[in-house]
């Protein structure tokens, strides 16, 4: 095994770890940290320049729907965003979104090629990398941030949002709120984890402390639709894909 070869697997091996710990979190049951997510969510609030809200618990993401049904749907941001009203503030979900995308937006901005990467293989000018396990891609010299990229963030995005978040939401009719799926949202702070606890990005004290707040919703608590005054927060599964008033997450 050569040294780039050897350290790349080495390097994997760790990511692999963290990611895998995210994917239990993302799925993990049990009751809620309420004090840990009023704070996280409450930071989340502030981080939009608004205050504390008022925090509804409910059992499941089914028993939220009537308390959040004035809250908009997708539908409804985009078209705030194609049309806005005249002298109207954004959504608050619309805020939200921004800022959750800026911070994603400025942390792929830090992360570039680790020193530790081989030449890459040479391939046609905007032809996608070949779809390989890791061992394959590891030794085919699959750039490691595309490596990250495919076999950490999107294996996590398959596993927690297509395959268990975005089948349970459907499940609630459509269109229905707009939520953030708590928990879930392991998916994308994962990705970033890795390479800060790797080592290989520095994404600055900052953008840390951002991520900490999701990491610490995404620990604490299950989904949550947030108002302008109140947040709605679901309990986590009482045990796996089914809540304490029987919400089933289809199969």
């Amino acid at each position: 095994m050569t040294a780039p070869r050897h350290l790349r697997a080495a390097f994997w091996k760790q990511a692999a770890d963290i990611r895998d710990e995210w994917l239990r979190l993302g799925l993990a049951c049990g009751p809620a940290d309420r004090s840990v997510a009023r704070v996280a969510i409450t930071k989340v609030y502030a981080s939009m320049g608004r205050p504390q809200p008022e925090f509804v618990w409910v059992r499941s993401p089914r028993e939220a729907q009537p308390l959040v049904r004035d809250l908009p749907t997708l539908d409804d941001l985009y078209a705030w965003v194609s049309a806005p009203p005249p002298e109207a503030d954004p959504p608050l979900a619309s805020d939200l979104a921004t800022v959750v995308a800026r911070l994603r937006w400025r942390m792929d901005d830090r992360i570039d090629t680790p020193a530790f990467d081989p030449k890459p293989p040479k391939r046609k000018k905007g032809e996608p990398w070949p779809e390989h396990s890791v061992d394959r891609a590891l030794d085919f010299g699959v750039p490691f941030v595309e490596i990250l990229r495919r076999h950490v963030r999107e294996e996590l995005f398959r596993q927690l949002i297509r395959a268990y978040a975005a089948p349970a939401k459907r499940s609630l009719g459509e269109p229905s709120p707009v939520c953030w799926f708590g928990q879930q949202e392991s998916h994308w702070i994962a990705y970033y984890d890795v390479w800060r606890q790797l080592g290989l990005a520095d994404f600055g004290p900052a953008l840390d402390a951002e991520l900490d707040i999701w990491a610490d919703v995404a620990r604490s608590a299950g989904w949550f639709w947030p108002g302008e005054h109140v947040c709605v927060v679901a309990e986590k599964p009482v045990r796996p894909g089914v809540y304490a008033d029987g919400f089933t997450v289809p199969a």
